[in-house]
């Protein structure tokens, strides 16, 4: 929403597309805190505030962006003060800073992200940006009318999920800010986010770096019964993890970080737990103060009515945690973008978790988000707004138009009962087994590959659609098994373990090797004629140094879960 406002407050005519409702849809909906440096952080300073970044995203973030993204989230946060986002306090009404997941020296407001959001949506109203509710962009236009395209982006096509009612878009620039792509589990409130912003990115040839990272963890499903946001902000106030013999196991994950790792890291560290033995495994929070659980209700007032609804009084139980790890956005896995939000293809921007999020890269930032989609965000819009655009004109956007929405509809043209209920099944069943999940080497992944593409060839075709409702289902399945065939194969060539990569066969960072991104982009023979592709990172003129050489992966494989491998 900051691209669209910083646009229009820049003189340009925006639409905001919005597939739902505007705050009341996305990942902002679980939003509990956002990344904000409590003062500005200048000189050597900035080293040390940026070595949190570096280091939790295993030496692979960007480190100019990251610098950016630390001087600029201050302004940016500062500006949503000024505009009356209530951020937490404290009793004497001074804003609350606290630290997060991933972080020591950087601070994090707490705050609701609905309201943050209601306060954007009446300024961006005010500013005078259109809205389209209820309308699911389902393709982006090019000047050249091809996909992917050597021209640039001059547009998109939408759906009314409600109505079915086509719209087509036109425009100088587009800027996506679709959220992530993950199943759809009812997790956390953004089930509706399943890639289609990222597939519509690919269509047109956008690169991609970090789909081998695309491995999204959870661990707050408690005592078997519920799940609740806010696993940042109860690790930020201390929370901690133990197993059934009463065992703080954390420090033997993640010296560095202990109870504050990166999701990924918890979730496998707990079902590593498990599967040897030492389970259940609880989240401890009786020595938090009430202080701070009472900010914690504050900012994710769905854990308090969780809590309250199954009887959990924090301060005297233990709550049973029960990990999963599906494909999907973890810290990164989308388009690549520049300091200034732009991708690869001309006219098309990218920001927030639609992107390849330089500044983490499989990191374990807790509050990375928000903010980041704010800075980039803004600085997006202003690039935008000073590209300009013209009229585009029919004979351009006609034919793509109607091939997209044709594409789009075939499901309800189809006699075949299947539903994309029965897609998603096939593709957890695939990819959510605790082998590949965990446990990966090549001969897991290339049996996960072939399921998948089982699935796209002799299942996805026959997929049926009654009513409008399921067609968008349709549609979210088929953009989610698009994003997840992409990421097993960006799986089988890094061959090594980091961040939310473990591959049993190659069970060690290299930092001799693999200091670089892995990038992709769509080929001309068809959506899934991948081109890899490395991008070396200029470390050495960074201010932050990687160790050399080969650094083992703390984490054991069971004898149950052990392959005839040779270890590389």
């Amino acid at each position: 929403m900051r691209a669209a406002l910083r646009a229009a407050e820049l003189g340009s005519s925006v639409i905001l597309v919005e597939k739902a409702v505007v705050s009341r849809a996305g990942p902002m909906t679980y939003v509990h805190s956002q990344y904000a440096p409590d003062h500005r952080v200048q000189g050597e300073e900035m080293v040390e505030w940026m070595r949190e970044f570096v280091v939790g995203s295993n030496y692979l973030a960007d480190q100019d962006w990251v610098e950016q993204y630390i001087a600029e989230a201050y302004d940016r946060v500062n500006e949503q003060i000024e505009w009356g986002v209530p951020y937490s306090t404290q009793k004497d009404g001074a804003l609350k800073y606290v630290s997060v997941r991933g972080h020591n020296l950087g601070t994090t407001l707490g705050v609701d992200g609905r309201v943050c959001m209601e306060i954007l949506k009446e300024r961006m109203k005010a500013a005078g940006v259109r809205l389209f509710e209820r309308v699911d962009v389902i393709d982006l236009l090019t000047t050249d009318g091809r996909r992917p395209t050597a021209g640039a982006v001059c547009g998109a096509v939408g759906v009314n999920v409600v109505t079915g009612e086509y719209h087509v878009f036109t425009a100088g620039s587009v800027i996506l800010n679709t959220g992530p792509w993950y199943p759809k589990l009812h997790y956390a409130f953004a089930d509706h986010c399943s890639g289609e912003g990222h597939v519509a990115a690919w269509r047109v040839g956008a690169e991609f770096a970090g789909m081998e990272f695309g491995q999204f963890a959870a661990w707050s499903y408690f005592n078997r019964s519920f799940f609740t946001p806010g696993q940042a902000k109860i690790q930020g106030i201390g929370g901690r993890f133990c197993n059934a013999a009463g065992e703080y196991f954390m420090d033997r994950y993640d010296p560095i970080w202990g109870d504050k790792g990166g999701l990924f890291t918890i979730a496998r560290a707990i079902m590593t737990e498990m599967v040897e033995g030492r389970g259940p495994c609880y989240l401890d929070l009786r020595h938090v103060a009430q202080s701070d659980i009472d900010v914690l209700y504050e900012v994710s007032p769905t854990v308090r009515r969780a809590f309250t609804e199954f009887e959990v009084d924090p301060s005297t139980d233990l709550l049973e945690v029960t990990p999963f790890i599906v494909l999907g956005t973890s810290s990164t896995s989308g388009p690549t973008i520049d300091l200034d939000g732009a991708t690869t293809v001309p006219g098309l921007y990218a920001v927030g978790y639609g992107t390849a999020c330089p500044h983490l890269m499989s990191g374990i930032s807790g509050s990375g988000i928000s903010s980041f989609s704010a800075v980039a965000g803004y600085r997006a819009g202003t690039a935008a707004a000073a590209r300009g655009g013209g009229t585009v004109a029919r004979t351009v956007w006609e034919e793509q138009a109607r091939e997209s929405f044709e594409g789009y509809f075939a499901p309800m043209r189809r006699l075949r009962q299947v539903r994309p209920a029965d897609v998603w099944k096939a593709i957890g069943e695939a990819t959510a087994n605790p082998a590949f999940a965990l446990f990966k080497s090549e001969a897991r992944i290339d049996e996960a590959l072939t399921e998948l593409y089982r699935i796209r060839d002799r299942v996805l075709r026959y997929v049926f659609a009654p009513d409008y409702q399921e067609l968008k289902k349709a549609h979210e399945v088929r953009a989610y098994l698009t994003l997840a065939i992409i990421t097993c194969e960006a799986m089988k060539r890094r061959t090594e373990s980091r961040g939310e990569l473990f591959r049993i066969d190659y069970p060690y960072a290299d930092n001799d090797e693999w200091l670089k991104w892995l990038l992709v982009r769509r080929g001309s023979d068809g959506e899934f004629d991948l081109e890899f592709s490395e991008r070396v990172l200029p470390i050495q003129s960074w201010p932050v140094q990687a160790p050399p050489g080969r650094h083992p992966s703390p984490y054991t494989v069971p004898e149950g879960y052990r392959e005839e491998v040779a270890v590389q």
